[in-house]
């Protein structure tokens, strides 16, 4: 009776989540980009296949580090099975910040240095804004060093993360803060599946080759 009642339990909450994703899913996203000024730097946003899942790339030393932000578990620890999922969307949990750089030359192709990456565009943002959260993320992440572990599976380190996950603080709502943070503005579907690229304005062309132009 317990297994059944359980079972249940877990049915009707998965089909709640269900109707909200796809009341959200009606939405679209939209993403204005910094108003042009005089001092500007190229800052790339990634666009991957899992989950509709974006993060932030900046190019520092010859080298184009990626910014990405998760669930400890689902993100970290590669936990992705559906109880863990809803889980972790449902309650607060740890969060996690994860961390990529790749060495790149003219004429590399980007996304085949990021597992899972379908499309990156590059935009421009200004440069004393940039350099500002480049400096904070590399700061939290160095301070929290001593708890960073390896995702074999994404290619990626992470470390723990003071800022909760759940479903309305998710990977996409951190990447949200983050375009804010120098100088975008975002608004619409962020919760699931945002269109972050495609809701781009003025649009941005995806790219393919790494360029220092």
């Amino acid at each position: 009776m317990k297994t059944i009642l359980k079972s249940a339990c877990r049915l009707s909450m998965l089909t709640f989540v269900s109707l909200v994703l796809s009341f959200l899913g009606a939405c679209s996203t939209s993403l204005k980009l910094p108003p042009k000024s005089k001092d500007m730097e190229k800052v790339y946003l990634l666009k991957y296949l899992t989950w509709g899942h974006h993060s932030l790339a900046f190019y520092r030393n010859g080298h184009l580090t990626e910014f990405t932000y998760g669930d400890w578990e689902l993100f970290a620890l590669n936990k992705r099975d559906s109880w863990t999922a809803f889980k972790n969307m449902t309650f607060f949990t740890p969060g996690a910040l994860g961390r990529k750089s790749v060495a790149l030359e003219a004429g590399d192709s980007i996304c085949d240095k990021f597992k899972g990456c379908v499309q990156i565009v590059p935009f421009m943002a200004p440069k004393a804004k940039v350099s500002e959260l480049w400096n904070r993320l590399q700061k939290l992440y160095e301070q929290n060093a001593q708890t960073e572990v390896y995702n074999e599976n994404e290619e990626v380190f992470f470390v723990k993360y003071d800022r909760p996950y759940w479903g309305f603080h998710n990977c996409n709502h951190e990447l949200a803060d983050w375009l804010e943070e120098i100088g975008g503005e975002v608004s619409g579907k962020i919760f699931y599946n945002p269109r972050f690229i495609e809701g781009m304005s003025p649009r941005q062309a995806p790219i393919t080759y790494f360029s220092k132009d």
